[in-house]
C-alpha cells in the first residue's frame, strides 16, 4: 500500500491543504494523520461535519459495511466519493461520519487506573454484540490458514522459534472454524477507539484492512489493551488483572445467552484462539508478505503464556 506521509505525496489536484478543502469548508486536522492517507474534518453545505479522506489507490470498503451491521453507531458510515478528475490522477476520495469522542490514549491522560479500566469494560460490551455467525469456516480456510501457511514459509529469522507452534496451530484449524465469527479490528489500539468523558467508548474507527475472525482470534491485543509499552518494554500496571477481566466478563455477560453457552462449552478453544491471535498480530501479514513487530517480538515469549480468566480462575494471566 503506497504511504502518504506528507501531502507532496498526493497528486497535484491535492498536494496543498488549499487543494483538499477546495470543495468544502475547513474545519481541521485530525491529531494523528494515518500513513496511507491525509484526513480532512470539513463542514458540509448543510452544516453537518464528516471526515474526508484522500488515498492513492481505492480502498474497499466492505468492512465498514460488514460491522456497521452488529455494532451500529459504533461505527462510521463510509462511502466512496466519485471523482473522476482525482481518480485520472492516481487519487480517490471518501466520505465517513464524523465520530464523537477523543481517541483514548488523550481521554484517559491522567486519569490513571479508573480510566483505563473503564475503557476496557466499555470496549467488552461493544464487542460483545460482534457475533456475525455461528462458525468460522469461511474465515478459517479464507484468512487464517494462509496467514500460517506465509509463516511458516517466511525467511524470516524471527519466525524460526514459533514455527512448530505455528504447525500446531494448521492441525487444528478443523475445531478452530467451530468458533462463531466475530467482529475483529485489524488495529485494536488506543488511537482507533474513541471514548467520552466517562470512559465509554462511543467509536472505533478506521476499519479498512479488517476482517471477521473466529471469536478470540481479534482479541489478542488483550494485552496491550489493558497494559502498554514504555521504552519498548511491555509492563503491567497495578490495575491490569481488573481491567483485563472487566473485558472479559462484560464481552461476555453482554452477548446472547445461546451464544455465551456455546463458548463456555468450547472455552478451550476460545484460549487457543486468543494465543494464535496474538501469534498473528506479531507476524503479520500484509500484500502477501510476512512482517514481525518488533517491540511485540520482546514480549512475544510472555505473551503465549497468557490465559484468559475463565481459564486461570484465580491464578495470574501469565506463567512466570
Amino acid at each position: 500500500m503506497p504511504e502518504v506521509v506528507s501531502d507532496h505525496d498526493l497528486p497535484k489536484l491535492l498536494n496543498t491543504p488549499m487543494r483538499q478543502a477546495k470543495r468544502a469548508k475547513h474545519v481541521g486536522k485530525p491529531p494523528v494523520q494515518e500513513m496511507f492517507s491525509r484526513t480532512l474534518f470539513v463542514t458540509l453545505a448543510d452544516s453537518s461535519e464528516v471526515v474526508v479522506q484522500f488515498r492513492t489507490e481505492p480502498l474497499d470498503l466492505k468492512a465498514f459495511k460488514i460491522t456497521k451491521g452488529p455494532l451500529g453507531s459504533f461505527v462510521p458510515d463510509a462511502r466512496a466519493l466519485e471523482d473522476k478528475k482525482l481518480e485520472n490522477q492516481g487519487a480517490w476520495a471518501y466520505f465517513f461520519t464524523r465520530m464523537r469522542g477523543k481517541m483514548w490514549h488523550h481521554g484517559v491522560a491522567g486519569k490513571g487506573a479508573e480510566g483505563r479500566i473503564a475503557v476496557n469494560k466499555s470496549l467488552g460490551r461493544v464487542f460483545s454484540k460482534g457475533c456475525l455467525a455461528d462458525h468460522s469456516s469461511e474465515a478459517v480456510i479464507g484468512k487464517i490458514h494462509a496467514h500460517l501457511d506465509a509463516i511458516l514459509a517466511s525467511s524470516l529469522e524471527e519466525t524460526l522459534p514459533y514455527k512448530d507452534t505455528v504447525k500446531g496451530f494448521l492441525d487444528s484449524l478443523e475445531e478452530l472454524a467451530k468458533l462463531p465469527l466475530w467482529v475483529a479490528h485489524y488495529d485494536l489500539n488506543d488511537v482507533n477507539v474513541l471514548i467520552d468523558e466517562n470512559f465509554a467508548v462511543t467509536a472505533l474507527i478506521d476499519w479498512e484492512l479488517s476482517t471477521p475472525l473466529p471469536f478470540g482470534v481479534g482479541f489478542g491485543r488483550i494485552h496491550t489493551l489493558v497494559g502498554e509499552y514504555t521504552g519498548g518494554e511491555f509492563w503491567m500496571p497495578d490495575e491490569f488483572e481488573v481491567a483485563e477481566r472487566g473485558f472479559w466478563k462484560e464481552l461476555f455477560d453482554g452477548m446472547p445467552r445461546d451464544t455465551r453457552k456455546m463458548l463456555e462449552k468450547r472455552i478451550d478453544l476460545a484460549q487457543d484462539a486468543v494465543i494464535l491471535g496474538t501469534l498473528l498480530d506479531c507476524f503479520f501479514l500484509e500484500d502477501g508478505k510476512v512482517g514481525c513487530s518488533q517491540i511485540t517480538l520482546k514480549a512475544l515469549p510472555k505473551f503465549l503464556t497468557y490465559r484468559i480468566p475463565f481459564i486461570r480462575e484465580n491464578e495470574p494471566p501469565y506463567e512466570d
